[in-house]
């Protein structure tokens, strides 16, 4: 696998830790912490859609 599309997973794969990691703090009852959390995670997925299709990898869902 290139480095591109190892690297596109690993980015995958901290999105989904991230958004568990939200889950998590809803359930604690931290709901600032949690729509903070929300809102960076967010931000990547806005940035990621904004990439041109060419720099997609086709990983990223």
């Amino acid at each position: 696998m290139d480095p591109f599309n190892t690297s596109a997973l690993k980015l995958q794969k901290k999105l989904l830790d991230l958004r568990l990691e939200c889950d998590r703090l809803r359930s604690e009852g931290k709901d600032m912490e949690a729509d903070r959390l929300a809102g960076s995670i967010a931000r990547i997925e806005a940035a990621i859609r904004q990439l041109p299709d060419n720099l997609k990898p086709v990983t990223l869902q």
